[in-house]
């Protein structure tokens, strides 16, 4: 027994040297991926940057194709309920007119030094801004409150180094929407639309459209300059007797939507060239110059004057009708 003592201790002695050893011994050295594992990693983490700018591109073209639908497209449509037939009365304007009036008594009270005033008038003006932001939730983002916070905070420094720029910041929100939105309101809400308007032809005495009647009118006004280039000064004087006729009967027409005399683009001084235009006809060999003259004047004086005025509005309209899908709204 005293023998295998020194034995057992031995063997477990060197049990644990091995053990220690093999310990000792460093660990196999990492190996790098495989060349095709590195390649791989390199397209994915490529493809994620690329997703990623794609995204940041995408979200760029929405946020622009918004502002161009803004800029291009008609008001609202909950705008309506400010306006006739759903209202009264121009509503949204009445509270336009609240909102400049406080406006205007700001810029007074700025001139005359007038402080009291000045917060008194600006309290009415932030109201009325809420309330109008309030209105048109579609429009919230063109009611900041930052600019107003600024004026309100150079206000009560009383000084007017401060107050004229906050100033005009509050003027430059309202210009920024009114360059967007203004002129599109008066467009929908203003004018008629003319596909509404109906007149009596005196031609026929039938009740047409404005646009046919239009068309008729246009085209009678050109066949006379045209019949008189190939000879035909009967056919000319029979276009003319036509026109007349018509244009004659414009006024009634205007009073779809005017309720007052127009004295211009078809009041007395524009008959009158028609008049002189249908006098040079009756000459046996009418003055080509002459007759130019007064179909350019009659064109200039008239129909320009009065298109320049109308078309804009009626092909807004007609624009806004055709594109809705795009537009939508």
């Amino acid at each position: 027994m005293r023998n295998r003592i020194p034995l057992l201790l031995t063997a477990g002695m060197a049990l644990v040297l091995v053990m220690l050893a093999a310990c000792a011994v460093p660990p196999p050295p990492v190996q790098p991926p495989p060349p095709e594992d590195t390649a791989l990693r390199a397209q994915v983490e490529e493809l994620q940057a690329r997703l990623a700018e794609i995204e940041a591109e995408k979200q760029a073209l929405q946020e622009q194709n918004a502002l161009l639908k803004e800029l291009a497209g008609p008001p609202p449509a909950s705008i309506a309920q400010y306006f006739p037939p759903e209202a009264p009365g121009p509503i949204w304007l009445f509270e336009m007119f609240t909102l400049a009036g406080a406006f205007d008594g700001m810029i007074a009270d700025m001139q005359q030094q007038d402080m009291e005033g000045l917060q008194a008038n600006f309290e009415a003006f932030k109201a009325q801004y809420t309330k109008l932001a309030g209105m048109m939730p579609e429009w919230s983002h063109r009611f900041p409150m930052e600019p107003l916070d600024n004026l309100e905070a150079a206000i009560a420094s009383g000084n007017p180094a401060q107050i004229g720029p906050a100033f005009g910041q509050v003027g430059g929100v309202c210009g920024s929407c009114h360059l967007v939105n203004q002129v599109k309101v008066m467009q929908q809400y203003h004018f008629k639309d003319f596909g509404t308007v109906e007149g009596v032809n005196p031609l026929s005495g039938e009740s047409i459209g404005w646009l046919d009647y239009m068309f008729g009118m246009s085209g009678t006004f050109g066949a006379i300059g045209a019949d008189l280039q190939q000879g035909q000064l009967d056919a000319a004087r029979q276009d003319f007797q036509a026109f007349q006729a018509l244009f004659s009967n414009l006024p009634e027409l205007c009073k779809a939507c005017h309720d007052t005399e127009r004295t211009y683009f078809v009041d007395a001084s524009v008959q009158g060239l028609v008049a002189q235009l249908g006098e040079a006809l009756q000459a046996d060999a009418p003055d080509p110059q002459q007759v130019g003259e007064l179909i350019g004047a009659i064109g200039s004086e008239s129909c320009l004057r009065c298109h320049l005025v109308h078309k804009p509005a009626a092909m807004a309209k007609a624009r806004w009708e055709t594109f809705a899908d795009l537009f939508g709204n």
